[in-house]
């Protein structure tokens, strides 16, 4: 019988909370899903070799006892309509996740203030972070969902982890290794987008996101910015942004709030 996992990373208090308010669509996902979960309460390296973010890395090795594991940040909300993802990695394909949006419109909008990311092909994402081209790269990927078969992958990850190699200063910490290794060896699987739909891109990089946008910035400063401080996020939600985000939950699978925007809960 296969075993499988979601595997969660609550290292810290500020995601015990994060955790304390998805508990309930985590393990609602995983009964779905014919899985455990998987807690990681505390730092895989001590030592910390590489920072914490990097630490992804050791998790194939830290969950060897199951043969498919689903990782997942905790700023992500499950719509109900959500497939189980374990179906989407082939049984050739080792790793999966999905590749960033490069070259689309939303991409273009969200990043067109940082010409260097807007002017970075797949080529020159991994060699300006110290990698070598190789002619079976497909991208780069978002590290905050991906699914993977420990056994298969957990050495190289985890040799990869403890080396002395350096990304320089565009580390990306999990991701770009992550991909890397997974697609010149011919592991990758690319997860359809639903499975992880940035709201970043979604405000930024739309007209009906911006929109959003503007009508926030007209509430008063003094009460933004004691709000942004108060609870460390980057926009107020308006009943504008809560009634997109619902619509956005409900035309996909895994919606990710990364960039501190607002999560609003289904």
């Amino acid at each position: 019988m296969m075993r499988k996992a979601i595997c969660l990373f609550i290292v810290g208090e500020k995601y015990r909370k994060m955790y304390d308010k998805s508990k309930a669509q985590f393990e609602m996902y995983a009964r779905k899903c014919g899985a455990d979960i998987k807690i990681i309460n505390q730092p895989l390296d001590d030592k910390f070799h590489r920072p914490l973010l990097s630490q992804k890395l050791l998790i194939p090795d830290a969950t060897k006892e199951y043969d498919m594991v689903l990782f997942m940040d905790l700023d992500i909300v499950i719509s109900e309509k959500a497939p189980s993802a374990f179906d989407y990695l082939p049984e050739n394909k080792f790793f999966g996740a999905i590749l960033d949006p490069r070259g689309t419109e939303e991409f273009n909008k969200t990043w067109g203030h940082i010409p260097r990311i807007l002017e970075e092909t797949n080529e020159i994402y991994f060699t300006d972070r110290h990698f070598e081209n190789n002619e079976l790269l497909e991208g780069s990927i978002n590290g905050g969902v991906f699914i993977f078969r420990p056994g298969k992958v957990a050495e190289i990850f985890k040799d990869y982890y403890f080396s002395d190699h350096n990304q320089g200063e565009l580390n990306s910490f999990e991701e770009t290794p992550f991909a890397y290794f997974s697609q010149i060896n011919n592991w990758f699987e690319a997860l359809p987008i639903e499975f992880n739909t940035q709201i970043l891109y979604k405000i930024k990089g739309t007209d009906k996101g911006n929109s959003i946008l503007e009508k926030e910035q007209k509430l008063p400063r003094f009460f933004l910015k004691y709000y942004y401080k108060k609870t460390g996020s980057c926009m107020y939600p308006t009943k504008a942004y809560k009634d997109y985000v619902n619509q956005i939950i409900a035309e996909n699978y895994f919606i990710h709030f990364s960039g501190n925007y607002p999560i609003i809960y289904n």
